[in-house]
This record gives structure tokens, C-alpha cells and sequence, in this order.
């Protein structure tokens, strides 16, 4: 990712650099840039990752969870905008860095989640339904026999609602520090509004695009259940070595807890 990071930085920086910021038009496009560029964040690309992986059922469902993800990501973003530009509310730098923390703590979750295979919904569900199975009576009119059995239904399970949550937290840690400071200093409550919502679109547009490519292999490999099960392993050691590279940094870089 850092090799990726390398090659695309110096392309948005061009880009963000040539763009007018004197006219509403200019913040707008500004907006989008930010948010296509925000969604590529290392962090934000790992905990797709994990969430792909666990449910990779095709293509389409990938790009969706990606879209699902910038959709909770924008909702947080709209309520800490709105505290911003109505309230006047600052947000300071050592919030901001602990929840980054929990962030990092999030990844570890999804990391050993997605390695394990275990998730809380399924325990939860498991301790109701017994694996989630439940009886259909049918009937067979050629003996007049009823007979029931079990159907399991953990398939159907499309993690959508654990994109939304994870795009949620990726949106109140940080919330995009550069989209806040640049609320800072928009005057007008509608355009600051508009501001949110072309950043939110791009970070929309951006993660589904980019689970769109992760979803490719774990798709096109789904029949290798070898290959299948490398991809998820791969998939959760990214995303642990990620969230615990974030933890290291703020623990012990930027030392957020020292004071």
C-alpha cells in the first residue's frame, strides 16, 4: 500500500494544488478530490479489505459493501460538519488522535474476525437459533408424509450493516482533519453542507472502487478453496499489520496518552 500511496500522492497533490479555491465551483471540486483521496487511505482500504474478504460472494456485492462503507463514513462526517458550522464546536487534535487509536483497535478486530472466520452476529445468532437453523414443514402429497428439517442461512448474511459501522468510526476518528479545517473556514452554513456532501461522494465513489478491485480475485479464485482461504489470510495479516502499525505511532510516536 505504501508503494501505492506513492505513486497516487504526488498525482492529488498536483491536482488539489491547480484547483481555484476562490469560487464556491472551485471548494466543490476541491471536495470530491479530498474525498476520492481520503477514501484511499491505508487504513480505510485494510478494513474494506476485511470486510471483502468475509463476504466476497461477487463483484457487485464488493463495490456495494465499498459504497455502504463511504455512506457511513459521510454520515459521521455530516454530524461532525454540522457541529462545526452551526455550533462552532473544535474538534482538537488529541480527540481526534484517540479515536484514530480506536481505529486502530477496529482493524485488529476485523483482522482476527476476518483470519478466524468468527464474528459476534453469528455467536449472538448462534446462542438463539442454535447455528441458525430453523424448520419448514413440507408436505409430499405422493405418501402423504410431513416431514421437517433444517435450513442454515448464514450465507444470506451480507455484512452490509458491519461496512456502515466501520465507515461510521473511520468517519468520526479524524473526520477527514483537512475536511474540518476547511470548514473552518467556509462562512456559508449551505455550502459547507455541499462541501460534506461532494467530499462524502467522493469517498463513496472512491471505496467502491477500489473493493471493487479487491473483490476481483477473491471472486474469480472463489471455486479454489485453497486459494480462497490464502486470500483471507492475507487479507486479515494486512489488516492487523496495519491497525497495530497505527496503534505503535500514536502510543509511541505521537505519544497521545503521555499527557
Amino acid at each position: 500500500m505504501d508503494t501505492i500511496n506513492t505513486v497516487i500522492e504526488p498525482l492529488f497533490n498536483n491536482v488539489q494544488s491547480n484547483i481555484n479555491v476562490a469560487a464556491p465551483t472551485g471548494i466543490l471540486l476541491l471536495g470530491l478530490v479530498t474525498g476520492l483521496r481520503h477514501s484511499m487511505e491505508a487504513d480505510h482500504v485494510a478494513a474494506v479489505l476485511s470486510v471483502v474478504a468475509s463476504n466476497h460472494k461477487n463483484i457487485k456485492r464488493a463495490s456495494m459493501l465499498g459504497a455502504i462503507w463511504g455512506l457511513g463514513h459521510t454520515t459521521s462526517l455530516f454530524i461532525a460538519g454540522l457541529l462545526v458550522l452551526l455550533l462552532a464546536v473544535n474538534i482538537s487534535e488529541t480527540v481526534s488522535n484517540r479515536l484514530e487509536f480506536a481505529v486502530g483497535i477496529m482493524l485488529l478486530f476485523l483482522g482476527v474476525t476476518t483470519f478466524t472466520g468468527w464474528s459476534i452476529g453469528k455467536f449472538l445468532k448462534g446462542l438463539r437459533h442454535q447455528n441458525s437453523s430453523h424448520k419448514h414443514i413440507h408436505h409430499h402429497h405422493h405418501d402423504n408424509v410431513v416431514h421437517s428439517h433444517g435450513h442454515v442461512h448464514d450465507a444470506e448474511h451480507g455484512h452490509g450493516h458491519k461496512s456502515l459501522i466501520v465507515g461510521m468510526v473511520h468517519g468520526m476518528a479524524g473526520s477527514g482533519a483537512l475536511l474540518l479545517i476547511v470548514l473552518s473556514t467556509i462562512n456559508s452554513i449551505p455550502l459547507g453542507l455541499a462541501y460534506i456532501a461532494i467530499f462524502g461522494a467522493g469517498s463513496i465513489g472512491g471505496m467502491a472502487g477500489i473493493s471493487t478491485l479487491i473483490g476481483i480475485p477473491f471472486v474469480k479464485l472463489a471455486n479454489s478453496a485453497k486459494v480462497s482461504l490464502l486470500l483471507r489470510y492475507a487479507a486479515a495479516i494486512t489488516t492487523l499489520a496495519i491497525g497495530a502499525g497505527m496503534m505503535y505511532d500514536l502510543v509511541w510516536i505521537d505519544q497521545i496518552f503521555a499527557s
